[in-house]
């Protein structure tokens, strides 16, 4: 397979009030967003030319031995263990600490879960990142280095129907992305009746982004549970590659693939 052409949801211009209500088993977006048609390639024949310090990401080989990587009692024991280890092993931190983790499926019911994330974004807004960092540091003390990534798995049998997109690092300007709101509640607000926000500035955020031509977008087909992507969300060291945008996408053989399963596990590792 060469690549594939998809429809992702980029920023629209223009948008303002940029949110994301996330709720048990559900999200709801204020955002406007400009669907746009991109080539993605296939990212396995130059996987050796992709890196965390290049291209923001890199395809790991790694068998878990965990049973059901849906079972959350799993997800929090035997899986977190094996997510900091791994993590620590492949970026050569110091130490690694947890942030939490998602299970996303494409279909219903999601039992809890939430569906793909299907714009362009990345979950952490560089005005946030130090705060954070700096707050799940264990040491309590200044570290020379933290970064922030996901690791991402799909569960379900290859093909799957909405599978992750990667933007390499090299082709967006560090200069790009705007603030999206990130908030959590209980119940997912009226779309007509949004509240205001008094302080937008103090709220946890995520990047969204705008369409530009050079963006260069990646995937990797038929990834099976004995792969797994890592991604930086942020790098305090912005000499190298520092963030991955990333977005899931309708593969053009959607109707023909497996609905996809995934979960994701945010770390930060920590260089003292």
């Amino acid at each position: 397979m060469d690549g594939v052409t998809a429809t992702l949801n980029y920023l629209r211009p223009g948008s303002r009030r940029n949110r994301l209500y996330v709720a048990p088993g559900g999200h709801l977006t204020t955002t406007e967003y400009a669907p746009t048609t991109v080539t993605i390639g296939n990212g396995r024949p130059y996987v050796a030319d992709f890196g965390l310090d290049r291209s923001g990401f890199t395809l790991l080989r790694h068998r878990s031995a965990v049973a059901d990587l849906g079972d959350q009692a799993q997800l929090d024991t035997a899986y977190t263990a094996e997510v900091l280890d791994l993590v620590k092993q492949a970026m050569g931190a110091d130490e690694v600490v947890p942030i939490g983790w998602v299970i996303r499926r494409a279909n219903r019911p999601l039992d809890g879960a939430q569906p793909p994330a299907s714009d362009v974004h990345v979950d952490m807004h560089p005005g946030r990142a130090h705060g954070r960092m700096s707050a799940a540091s264990p040491r309590g003390e200044p570290y020379r280095r933290a970064v922030m990534t996901s690791l991402w798995r799909a569960f379900s049998p290859p093909p799957q129907d909405w599978p992750l997109a990667l933007l390499d690092y090299r082709s967006v300007d560090d200069a790009e992305g705007e603030p999206n709101l990130l908030l959590f509640v209980d119940r997912l607000p009226d779309p007509d009746n949004v509240p205001d926000i008094e302080d937008p500035d103090s709220m946890p955020a995520g990047s969204i982004f705008a369409h530009q031509p050079g963006h260069r977008w990646w995937f990797f087909p038929d990834l099976s549970a004995d792969e797994a992507l890592l991604f930086k969300l942020h790098d305090s060291d912005h000499s190298v590659a520092w963030r991955a945008p990333h977005t899931a996408f309708e593969a053009p053989y959607a109707a023909q693939a497996n609905p996809r399963e995934s979960v994701e596990f945010r770390t930060i590792a920590f260089f003292y």
